[in-house]
């Protein structure tokens, strides 16, 4: 890894979580504290424990990329998927979406993403060096270094999902993965294996369980990690890795004991409640507060109905023939307005001021106000991980199970939804259906296809030899006309501003693996590059 990044400092945050004693809370600054004296007490290590989170939403210094920290990774990992559909021509994030920009080794944004991750883990390393020496109660020791192997874990497991080889789960995992560090140092360090990536990532979770099970401390908001969130990261884990039973087994715990609930208005509110960590489902998220909203560089600029935002110019909108499958009865149907175009239909999607309009945008993300500076930013809601229990046993062959542990969801969302009685690949399809609906634009679609060994599908082009017109809806106030029935909206928009050729790609092509930024090959000869 980068030789700048093993030494760079913890960021300085103020605290955002725990209640267990107004020492242990107090927080400063940890910029340009001598790392020694940091972990003197549990106060020092909480608040470089902030500094972890703080990771999760900083943004980029230079004013040239738009990129603020995880919240602006999940944007990546969905536009580059088939479900978020890029509408208009924009600076921000068309790269991505037309598959370059993680092929660029000399991109400052893709650096930025490695070095993010990276950053995340010298920090980690820091914490779980340096916290069994501090002077403290073993319970605030134990939170705090639960939390930091979390982070380590969470930060190699995207790492090696985009710079690494898929794991194979009936297959060899010796494939190249990332470089491994578990202490900083300045050593040149080859990639690790994706087996043995995969297995540091195992370790530390469960070390992490291990340690927050038995704290009683509780987080005074949702922004840190408790035993429940390690649980949920360890489910994820077990799920790309194709351990079905595990997986189902660990978000079950997750479902059944971590307190969180369905809330009615998840999707009937028609603002903030997908933008507000105080809503019943979310289980770990980023509180927004002014001092975190980058210019343009955070979550709700790109997503949301932000006055100042790219997502004013070019709206996000839903794969049309995924949303064509929405139930009418769904609630989740009412996010996204078909006939957005059409001065005449009702209702009307919220948008800023002098926002495009554009079909199949959607209203997910909303804010309360256009003129708010940032939102809360959800990482992982109980929707999800009763969709990895439904997704897991079905894929073990449990379907009974599978259908049961949906069916809470699926209702909820959908009053007419009745229990299914489907098996194999019909209810897997089914689970796969609803992940795609309920977690669209929470960043997993790349991931999902990559894991599952899925060719990127962009859907079939306009059948312009049947006499149906492939123009662009680029037109605010003007439904097109004469639309093909089964064409997908990709390219649709703004003369078609993705590019035929970015429709499809196959599930063995070399793009699946993000190249290694310039600087680490130059700086580590070491670290072998993903095929050019």
């Amino acid at each position: 890894m980068k030789k700048n990044i093993i030494a760079t400092l913890l960021i300085g945050a103020t605290c955002l979580c725990a209640s267990c004693g107004d020492d242990f809370m107090e927080t400063k600054s940890t910029e340009n504290v001598d790392q020694e004296q940091m972990f003197e007490t549990t106060e020092g290590g909480m608040m470089a424990v902030n500094g972890l989170h703080k990771l999760m939403y900083t943004p980029s210094l230079s004013s040239t990329y738009a990129e603020g920290g995880f919240q602006t990774f999940m944007i990546w990992l969905d536009v580059m998927g088939e479900d978020l559909v890029y509408t208009v021509a924009n600076a921000q994030f068309q790269s991505q979406a037309k598959w370059t920009l993680h092929r660029n080794p000399t991109s400052g944004h893709l650096e930025y993403q490695y070095d993010l991750f990276y950053i995340m883990i010298a920090n980690a390393n820091m914490i779980i060096s340096n916290i069994d020496g501090a002077e403290g109660t073993q319970e605030e020791k134990d939170y705090i270094k639960g939390q930091a192997l979390a982070y380590r874990a969470f930060a190699y497991f995207n790492l090696v999902q985009c710079w690494g080889y898929r794991y194979e789960p009936d297959g060899d995992n010796s494939k190249p993965g990332v470089i491994l560090r578990t202490e900083n140092s300045t050593e040149n360090l080859p990639r690790a294996t994706v087996a043995e990536v995969y297995e540091q990532i195992n370790k530390d979770l469960d070390e992490s369980i291990s340690l927050l099970a038995g704290v009683t401390i509780q987080k005074e908001n949702k922004s840190h990690i408790d035993v429940h969130v390690a649980r949920g990261l360890k489910a994820r884990v077990l799920l790309t890795q194709g351990k079905w039973l595990e997986a189902a087994e660990m978000a079950k715990l997750v479902v059944e004991q971590s307190g969180a609930k369905l809330q009615d208005d998840t999707y009937v509110t028609t603002v903030n409640r997908m933008s507000d960590q105080t809503n019943t489902e979310w289980l770990w998220g980023k509180k927004g507060q002014e001092d975190q909203a980058g210019t343009l560089k955070d979550f709700h600029s790109f997503m949301s109905n932000k006055n100042a935002s790219y997502n004013k110019n070019t709206p996000r909108a839903i794969y049309n023939l995924l949303y064509n499958r929405i139930s009418d009865t769904d609630i989740r149907k009412t996010l996204w307005f078909p006939r957005a175009q059409d001065p005449e239909t009702l209702p009307r999607p919220i948008t800023p001021t002098g926002g495009r309009i554009r079909n199949y945008m959607a209203n997910k993300f909303l804010l309360a106000d256009e003129n708010m500076k940032c939102g809360d930013v959800p990482w992982m809601r109980l929707p999800e991980m009763m969709l990895i229990e439904a997704e897991g046993y079905a894929r073990a062959g449990r379907y009974q199970d599978a259908a049961d542990a949906l069916y809470p969801l699926a209702h909820h969302r959908d009053p007419e939804y009745q229990l299914s009685t489907k098996t194999g690949d019909e209810l897997i399809d089914e689970v796969m259906f609803q992940r795609r609906i309920e977690l669209w634009g929470e960043g997993f679609r790349f991931l999902d296809l990559k894991r599952l060994h899925m060719p990127l599908d962009r859907g079939p082009k306009t059948r312009e030899e049947l006499g149906y017109s492939n123009d662009p809806w680029n037109n605010d106030n003007v439904m097109p006309t004469n639309v093909d029935p089964e064409a997908s909206n990709y390219n649709m928009y703004d003369g078609h501003p993705m590019g035929e050729e970015n429709r499809y790609r196959d599930a063995d092509h070399k793009e699946w693996q993000w190249l290694f930024p310039q600087d680490e090959i130059d700086v580590n000869p070491l670290c072998e590059q993903n095929p050019l």
